[in-house]
């Protein structure tokens, strides 16, 4: 693999981390003596505060023995090549699939800078011993970013903003006429983190709000909506024909990929406004842009595309009726801040394991406890030893050699 480039120079060469004092050796932790760096992998040039603020925060651990950290950050060309001696993968939009993960023979840890994994192969992962985890929303202020993403992406759609534009180049005054949101009917579809934060948000709006989720609903939790949230709970998705806008929260799943189609859509409450803060893998691109042609939907407003970077030619987002942003929704300050001090610590804490070059897999260790609480393992299933393919089922001796 080619020596680390700088996140702010990608084009040339780098050094590895600046040297610091060395922590001291823990026992029994070998690893750290046969290898001289630790690396962390950003696997693709797409969000590069995110790269930049993860290397200002591991400059400020240490790496324990004789070892360094090493970050890199590299196109998404380049990761076949470059995941070959990492240590840990921060995915982003790069698909991390069986045969990428054959040529990481070291890998330990795939780690998403944020919440989505549904381009890694989970199932692979598992097999091969590495932890699988994610950032949820709730630690970072990502589901408020996000959130707010939304409130400013169904205000867009309901103000026409593609119009807006127009008339101003235009130099027409009082036009066009846009819909006000107090009074208006808001459905939430997803009700995890950032679904919450969009309901806090738009109550202040004076609209009526729904949620509507796959699974179904505590009674508990729906007397609490109903009541002291002011969110009326749904039990099945066609009571969205009330609508004037639908908010997407949801994951993206194998069993919802492309949902967004005819029978959705035919279910919403004719000229409505969509808007999506999930994934675009819930687009069935050639419904929704039908049905912005024939007025069924009557505007689109989302943050994420079916592929991304999206063409901008393309005509679903030329289209007049529809707006669509880079991805941006939890691209703020304090989230990516936030994010790349918690991806950091992982890594220095995974470094400084001193088990997990004895077994297949990393175990809890007391290194790696206070990682856990602030990254959701979404794999915790793993081989304790190599050559068995299941889960362990002896904890006794599973917590004596693996720690977990």
């Amino acid at each position: 693999p080619s020596e680390p480039i700088s996140v702010a120079s990608p084009d040339r060469g780098g050094d590895a981390m600046p040297p610091k004092k060395k922590r001291g050796l823990p026992p029994g932790a070998l690893h750290h003596v046969e290898r001289k760096y630790f690396k962390v992998l950003f696997c693709g040039e797409e969000f590069p505060a995110g790269a930049e603020e993860t290397r200002k925060a591991l400059e400020k651990h240490d790496a324990v023995g004789n070892c360094e950290f090493r970050f890199v950050a590299c196109a998404r060309e380049q990761v076949a090549t470059e995941i070959v001696d990492a240590d840990v993968a921060v995915p982003l939009m790069t698909k991390i699939d069986e045969t990428l993960l054959a040529k990481a023979p070291i890998l330990k840890l795939v780690l998403q800078f944020g919440v989505g994994l549904e381009g890694v192969d989970e199932e692979a992962c598992t097999k091969r011993g590495i932890l699988l985890a994610r950032i949820p929303s709730e630690k970072t202020g990502n589901a408020d970013s996000t959130a707010e993403m939304a409130v400013f992406l169904l205000l867009a759609g309901l103000r026409r903003v593609n119009q807006l534009a127009k008339s101003l180049t235009d130099r027409r005054l009082g036009e066009p006429i846009t819909v006000q949101l107090k009074g208006k009917t808001v459905t939430i579809v997803g009700w995890g983190h950032i679904g919450k934060e969009v309901a806090r948000r738009l109550r202040a709006f004076g609209c009526k709000l729904q949620a509507v989720r796959k699974s179904e609903w505590p009674k508990e939790e729906w007397d609490f909506l109903l009541y002291d949230e002011g969110v009326r709970p749904l039990d099945e998705l066609k009571w969205i024909k009330n609508s004037d806008a639908v908010v997407l929260c949801c994951n993206q799943t194998k069993e919802n990929m492309g949902m967004i189609n005819d029978d959705f859509i035919g279910h919403m409450k004719p000229g409505a406004v969509l808007v999506n803060i999930a994934r675009g893998g819930l687009f069935n691109r050639e419904h929704v842009l039908r049905a912005l042609d024939d007025g069924r939907l009557g505007y689109l407003a989302s943050d994420v595309a079916w592929q991304e970077p999206v063409d901008p030619t393309d005509p679903l987002v030329a289209h007049e009726r529809a707006y669509f942003t880079p991805h941006v929704g939890g691209v703020t300050d304090m989230s990516y801040q936030t994010m790349g001090a918690i991806v950091a610590k992982a890594c220095a804490s995974l470094q400084a394991d001193p088990w997990m070059g004895e077994t297949c897999v990393v175990g809890i260790s007391p290194e790696l406890r206070y990682m856990v609480d602030e990254i959701m393992i979404v794999n915790a299933n793993l081989p304790a030893f190599p050559g068995v393919t299941g889960p362990c089922v002896d904890f006794e001796q599973c917590r004596k050699r693996c720690r977990c």
